[in-house]
């Protein structure tokens, strides 16, 4: 009887270290797998200021949160200039043709934006003044020409700049002078108001570019 016990016994506890060696039940799922780590996206450290359009000349103003490179483009080429006054980067195009022109503003982290710019052609009076007629027109403000008339305005009139003056007193013939400063004719004024009887030219219906208006 007691060998049986003994035997008993021993069966049990062989159980045990069985039971006691054999891989511990899991609950987690099997088919589980861990969840990638997420890294944030490089956070954006500049901003489009503004674009400003002078003739033929675009700048594109930017603000830089900190020191990252900025790359700028119009048509794909590079500026002209880059004028710094930190924070504020200023990207200088001269000499920009008239038409439509693609932005392209990129930096080395990824991040771009696009824009577009429009460049009008300038009529001829809308040019830049001539020598002759800028000096005439500082006199004027200096106040060093005796008798000044009562405007000048730029017209375009059959294809070509023309300047138009009209005289102060009504009395006075008025002139038409051209891109150089030759006088052309009178085409209005004078003691009858009417024409110098050969120079053809009304500013009527013609749009025109204000050069010197008297006080």
């Amino acid at each position: 009887m007691k060998k049986v016990l003994f035997a008993a016994a021993g069966l049990v506890i062989a159980l045990a270290l069985a039971c006691s060696s054999a891989t511990p039940f899991s609950t987690a799922n099997p088919t589980a797998t861990t969840a990638p780590t997420v890294v944030p996206a490089p956070v954006q450290k500049w901003e489009l200021r503004e674009i400003a359009v002078d003739g033929s000349t675009v700048r594109v103003s930017l603000y830089v949160y900190a020191g990252v490179d900025v790359d700028v483009t119009i048509d794909r080429n590079p500026p002209s200039r880059v004028d710094a006054t930190v924070p504020i980067l200023e990207f200088v195009f001269e000499g920009l043709t008239a038409g439509e022109h693609p932005v392209l503003i990129s930096d080395v982290i990824g991040h771009s934006e696009s824009e577009s710019v429009m460049i009008v052609e300038a009529l001829p009076h809308e040019q830049e003044a001539p020598d002759w007629l800028a000096k005439w027109v500082a006199d004027l403000e200096a106040g060093a020409v005796e008798f000044p008339p009562r405007s000048i305005t730029g017209y375009e009139y059959q294809g070509k700049t023309v300047y138009y003056v009209l005289k102060e007193c009504c009395d006075q013939f008025s002139d038409l002078s051209d891109a150089d400063g030759n006088l052309i004719g009178h085409p209005d004024g004078g003691i009858t108001g009417r024409d110098d009887g050969f120079t053809v030219f009304s500013p009527e219906n013609l749009k025109g570019e204000e050069v010197w208006l008297g006080r």
